[in-house]
């Protein structure tokens, strides 16, 4: 570190001048990448598909509806024992009607539970890992013959404490689509 100048200016009053223009090029780089990030995000958020008035939806090739969406208590253990949840937890069920060209190349799909308050609920509940449960996606299921006519219905199971109500089921294909889902309701 070299000391005082000719004209006795120390090192601070010598480069004054680049710590004040080093402020707003600060401000400006850190600026410029929350936005893009910002930006990135916003772009990727996903957005809902839209759907029929009679509540079904065509996406990925395939045309859903939500044919029934209520709790259940008919689940079975592995040995064919009644299951029963834990205390303050109920268990719902929902039946999606799925409707393809080739059923054997329908893609597979994520199901995820909706409640009144908007909270989205996966299938791997840790209070179902006991009972035996189809495995829920929007393929037919591999131990029954390949529907001919295209069309079939996939079941998926959820965990919700008690009092809590379902409003919805939300599907999303992530190897078609990443930034878009359906969402299925009830129409009466």
């Amino acid at each position: 570190m070299r000391g005082p100048d000719s004209l006795g200016r120390g090192w601070w009053r010598r480069n004054i001048w680049g710590l004040v223009a080093m402020l707003p090029a600060l401000a400006l780089m850190i600026y410029a990448a929350v936005y893009s990030d910002l930006e990135y995000w916003q772009r990727g958020r996903p957005s809902q598909a839209p759907s029929a008035a009679d509540g079904s939806a065509e996406f990925a090739g395939v045309r859903l509806r939500l044919v029934e969406l209520a709790p259940t208590t008919d689940l079975k253990r592995y040995g064919n024992a009644p299951f029963v949840p834990p205390d303050g937890v109920t268990v719902w069920r929902a039946v999606i009607e799925v409707e393809s060209p080739d059923p054997e190349t329908s893609p597979f799909c994520t199901i995820l539970l909706e409640d009144e308050a908007g909270n989205r609920y996966d299938v791997n509940a840790e209070e179902l890992s006991k009972a035996r449960l189809p495995l829920a996606n929007c393929r037919p299921d591999t131990e029954d013959p390949a529907p001919v006519s295209g069309r079939y219905r996939t079941v998926a199971h959820f965990a919700l404490a008690t009092g809590v109500d379902a409003v919805a089921v939300r599907l999303s294909f992530g190897g078609v689509d990443l930034v878009r889902y359906v969402r299925l309701t009830l129409r009466g």
